[in-house]
């Protein structure tokens, strides 16, 4: 136990991380936690100083027993072959059971490293994964940056395949996700695309552009942008309308309920991430693989993470926490890789699924290289050798267009 070893400072600490997790950091006020410890609130500073101490404690101990369970998975995946199809179904098992066994530890911390990435509990955290990694790595004959890796690529999905829109889908989609990972990045066999991962595209609709009306989309990214500034809980009808200019009666006629309302905001932050996706070139400059990656290492290694990738992440927790929200989460999900897809079919030789699964698993590493380095002792040297690593495996398992 962190700092206290009472009955009550226990209590705390279950009641804390259990708002954590099904609520989100917001809701976990004084208040709250002391109604649902059945404590009075100034127990709170009595027995950790005050609640941003106690809060630290519910991470701290997330990292504990993060820990212990990561024991048992390490005597599981023990026994798959010592080889890079054995990594990948490490990873594949490993994802599994974090995002449905382990669901409130997972949700807590994607909680800590969305709030505080790279700081103190948090950190620690995300190195006991990275090392996990590592070891898994070694375990199956692979490098240690392979394992890093295959860290990466964690760290992306374990938040998003908490998703709660299509099990079986998903799953699908997750598997052939891996099984190209282990393609490009570990020397596995070349697998023939399954066509899961273009199903849950277009059964979550992730690649909406000139599919809704002009006028509903500027509503839709107002919608968003009103989600950026009080967050999905001021998000009203009458609110958008202000922030867009018009009658709420516009707002209704596109957006009838508050749950369109939503989706149409997280599409709306979709569509604008999209955009800004790759900066300092336009996408029909991108004509090389020397300017693809140019341009990616300039947004990739910065030393802030992308505002785009922030954004969905926070968008995807909240949508979690709302069952009608399924499907709006499903577009954040599956819109990953659109822009870089365009950019890579111009650059390399790939048929339409190759393009799509490399664009997919691409996107994915990318995203998330800024999370897995941010425990790191010198994140920007980490960012910098990943992202070389990446790079030097899509171009050795590609061939460029002429």
């Amino acid at each position: 136990m962190p700092e206290a070893q009472n009955n009550t400072g226990q209590r705390l600490v279950a009641a804390a991380g259990w708002l954590v997790a099904q609520e989100g950091f917001a809701a976990a006020s004084a208040r709250a936690i002391a109604a649902q410890a059945d404590v009075s609130a100034s127990a709170i500073n009595y027995n950790f100083g005050n609640i941003e101490r106690l809060l630290q404690s519910v991470v701290e101990q997330g990292v504990e027993d993060t820990g212990a369970w990561l024991a048992d998975r390490e005597s599981e995946i023990a026994a798959l072959p010592p080889s890079p199809d054995g990594a990948a179904w490490a990873l594949l098992h490993v994802l599994g059971a974090w995002t449905a066994d382990a669901r409130p530890l997972a949700l807590t911390y994607q909680e800590a490293v969305t709030a505080w990435p790279g700081q103190g509990p948090s950190a620690a955290w995300t190195r006991l994964w990275r090392d996990f990694w590592i070891r898994t790595a070694q375990r199956f004959e692979l490098s240690e940056i392979d394992g890093r890796v295959l860290h990466a690529f964690f760290e992306h999905e374990a938040l998003y395949h908490l998703s709660c829109w299509s099990a079986a889908l998903e799953g699908a989609a997750l598997l052939e996700m891996i099984e190209r990972l282990a393609t490009i990045c570990l020397g596995a066999p070349t697998r023939p695309p399954r066509g899961a991962v273009a199903t849950a595209e277009r059964a979550a609709g992730a690649r909406p552009h000139g599919s809704v009306p002009a006028a509903a989309m500027r509503i839709a990214k107002a919608a968003g942008e009103v989600v950026e500034e009080k967050g999905l809980a001021g998000l009203t009808h009458r609110a958008v309308a202000k922030h867009v200019g018009v009658t709420t009666g516009s707002v209704t006629h596109h957006f009838r309920s508050i749950e369109d309302l939503v989706a149409g905001a997280i599409r709306g932050q979709v569509q604008a991430m999209t955009e800004e996706a790759i900066p300092r070139a336009p996408m029909d400059e991108v004509a090389s693989p020397d300017a693809l990656f140019a341009a990616l290492r300039f947004h990739v290694t910065a030393e802030t993470p992308s505002s785009a990738v922030v954004r969905r992440r926070r968008l995807f927790l909240a949508a979690l926490r709302r069952p009608e929200l399924a499907a709006a989460g499903a577009v954040i999900r599956f819109s990953y890789g659109g822009t870089l897809r365009d950019s890579l079919g111009r650059t390399f030789a790939l048929s339409e699924a190759d393009l799509l699964g490399n664009a997919s698993v691409l996107a994915r590493l990318l995203a998330s290289i800024w999370f897995a380095c941010a425990g790191d002792d010198d994140p920007a040297a980490s960012r910098t050798i990943l992202f070389d690593r990446i790079e030097a495996n899509v171009r050795a398992s590609l061939t460029p267009l002429a």
